[in-house]
């Protein structure tokens, strides 16, 4: 059990920073929503550009959510299970 907390530990911890990563990556690439933006900028009152803003806007805060938060939960549940793991480790070690 020890070792599948290891493992599962470090896996989260590397699955965390790579989705922050990912989905920071995925954020400045993110080309219908700044060029909704853009058109919203040039002409606030269209009804057209404005649709095309709040279609491409959920995605872009999920993803920007997504690079925020990723590592920071990666991280602590990873280290929960590392942390875990030490103490099963020990109690074995007193048996």
């Amino acid at each position: 059990m020890t070792a599948y907390l290891k493992t599962l530990g470090r896996l989260l911890c590397v699955l965390g920073v790579a989705a922050t990563i990912y989905c920071g990556g995925a954020v400045l690439a993110d080309d219908a929503y700044y060029r909704a933006v853009k058109a919203m900028e040039k002409y606030p009152g269209n009804v057209l550009y404005t649709t095309e803003f709040k279609m491409a806007e959920p995605r872009h805060l999920l993803l920007t959510a997504g690079a925020a938060s990723a590592a920071p939960i990666g991280i602590i549940l990873g280290s929960i299970c590392l942390g875990i793991s030490r103490v099963l480790l020990r109690l074995e070690e007193r048996r």
